[in-house]
């Protein structure tokens, strides 16, 4: 290798050896943290007939009368 090319190597990685040594050390304690819960809980099963009542608002008629 050439000798002033050596010199200039030797120096790039003198200096990136520090650095990368604090980015990486920086980026291991900055990951996010797991997460408390593995999965979310299943939700409760709810019948066809207690959606309908919930959606259907007292101004409205009830779908099966007639108007």
């Amino acid at each position: 290798m050439i000798r002033g090319l050596r010199r200039r190597h030797r120096l790039v990685w003198t200096v990136l050896t520090p650095i990368l040594a604090i980015l990486l050390a920086a980026a291991v304690l900055l990951r996010p943290e797991p997460p408390l819960v593995d999965a979310l809980p299943e939700p409760p099963e709810v019948g066809a007939d207690e959606v309908e009542a919930r959606a259907q608002d007292e101004t409205e008629p009830a779908r099966d009368e007639a108007p």
